[in-house]
């Protein structure tokens, strides 16, 4: 099942747990990727579990990361719980000669509980990894869930608990998570892969937002602010790329505001790196986030970053540092900040290369991996 590295020690052992991953593209099933490919390059072997999807192989090697779709569901409310939980346990139960760590992504999911009972019943360390803060963060989806007390008290008792930011770690605080298995560790981004190009492709005046196009995203502020610009540049364009319920509904928005021939909404995208290396300012207008990926990778490719003040990304973007922020629902200074960097090229420019300059040396993933492989090694000399 794994692949043993060359230094064959338990604590080199991990196997992830993912409700979903590939080719499924949002921002936890990549960081979940790119995490397990920068710690199987320094010699950790790593297997990924997740869900069965319809016409996808139950076993595979993603990007040299054995994987398994051995979580079966059933699509209906109460059912799809019990069979997600039990066919993770199964799966937890029957390799469990084959790893030391369990490491779960999304708290709120039913494998966190299977992973605690391997705990319990084989001694194994269990890291538990918080992915979203707000109002639809992993403590307050998992409090609305079926017997939700009793799954947080579960949780709690997991070895460590992985806060991405500032909110995160207080939000587990406040919800009772010890303090000592708290740890902060953020998310990480390939910077050989993410990583600016030319000058010579940025158009003047394009603006670019990723991520999926859901009320949380807040596009619809991004659209009524670049309707109010007074610029009178006819160039100003917006690429809005990602799929998602608001879609239909923010297309009509721009018909409405008359900036559709502005607005090209371009919908999902395996590979987003030529749209960075072409736009000239990054907007990320949500009303809730965890560490958005999209920033993490409009930094490395050294795009100025305009984005509001909610959730983990004010622990990356420092106003008038490495981008500009900015209140959530707030248009006037959406568009403010919108007229400065577009105006101000100097401004953008200093902004772009030092968050550059932050993601090489704050958040790459290769860093991050590190900061994994201490924490999987402190778990495993420890006493229990």
């Amino acid at each position: 099942m794994f692949t043993e590295p060359d230094n064959n020690t338990s604590a080199h052992r991990i196997l992830m747990i993912t409700s979903l991953l590939h080719p499924v593209a949002g921002g936890a099933e990549r960081q979940a990727l790119a995490l397990a490919r920068a710690l199987q390059a320094k010699g950790i072997s790593v297997c990924v579990l997740t869900r069965s999807l319809k016409n996808l192989p139950s076993n595979e090697t993603i990007d040299g990361i054995e994987t398994f779709r051995s979580i079966r569901t059933l699509p209906l409310p109460l059912l799809f719980g019990l069979t997600y939980f039990v066919s993770a346990l199964k799966f937890i139960l029957t390799y469990r000669n084959h790893y030391a760590i369990v490491h779960c992504h999304i708290l709120q999911n039913y494998h966190s509980i299977a992973a605690m009972l391997a705990k319990w019943l084989f001694k194994k360390k269990v890291v538990i990894k918080v992915a979203a803060t707000g109002p639809l963060s992993d403590v307050c989806m998992a409090k609305k869930s079926l017997l939700g007390g009793l799954f947080l008290n579960i949780v709690k008792r997991a070895d460590a608990v992985i806060a991405l930011c500032a909110q995160a770690d207080n939000e587990l605080v406040v919800a009772g998570f010890p303090r000592d298995r708290i740890v902060k560790i953020p998310n990480g981004v390939d910077t050989s892969l993410f990583k600016p190009g030319a000058e010579a492709a940025r158009l003047p005046a394009n603006l670019l937002f990723v991520g999926r196009l859901d009320y949380m995203k807040g596009v619809d502020i991004l659209l009524k602010s670049i309707a109010s610009l007074q610029t009178g540049d006819s160039k100003i364009s917006c690429d809005i790329i990602g799929d998602g319920p608001c879609r239909k509904t923010l297309q009509q928005l721009a018909c409405e505001l008359d900036i559709a021939d502005k607005v090209t909404f371009a919908g999902a995208c395996a590979n987003i790196v030529p749209y960075l290396h072409k736009a000239s300012c990054f907007v990320l207008p949500s009303r809730s986030e965890g560490m958005p990926n999209v920033i993490l990778e409009a930094m490395a490719c050294g795009l100025p970053i305009i984005a509001t003040l909610v959730g983990g990304t004010p622990d990356i973007i420092k106003d008038e540092y490495n981008g500009l922020l900015i209140p959530p629902d707030d248009i006037p200074a959406l568009s403010f900040a919108l007229t400065r960097m577009l105006a101000d090229r100097n401004l953008a420019n200093r902004l772009g290369k030092q968050a550059r300059m932050d993601a090489e040396e704050h958040y790459s993933i290769d860093k991050v991996a590190d900061a994994y492989i201490a924490l999987y090694h402190g778990l495993t000399v420890q006493n229990d």
